[in-house]
């Protein structure tokens, strides 16, 4: 899957508003919080589409750089 990035200018008010949650989810940036929120919005989407509720994800670390090596 090809991902691409976007550059998106938000109000003063909106970036106190992803801050807070940022911090509230103890998340690394407000842009993962913008993530979880359209991930979120997907699931929802999804469910009224469907009426299947999305199942688990694995939860993976990204903060730190790969070596090449699994452990």
């Amino acid at each position: 899957m090809q991902t691409q990035e976007t550059t998106v200018e938000v109000s003063a008010e909106l970036q106190h508003k992803l801050e807070r949650l940022r911090r509230a989810y103890r998340l690394p940036s407000t842009t993962a919080v913008l993530e979880l929120l359209i991930s979120s919005q997907i699931d929802q989407s999804v469910f009224a589409m469907t009426g299947i509720r999305p199942g688990p994800r694995m939860a993976i670390d990204n903060t730190r750089p790969d070596t090449g090596r699994e452990g």
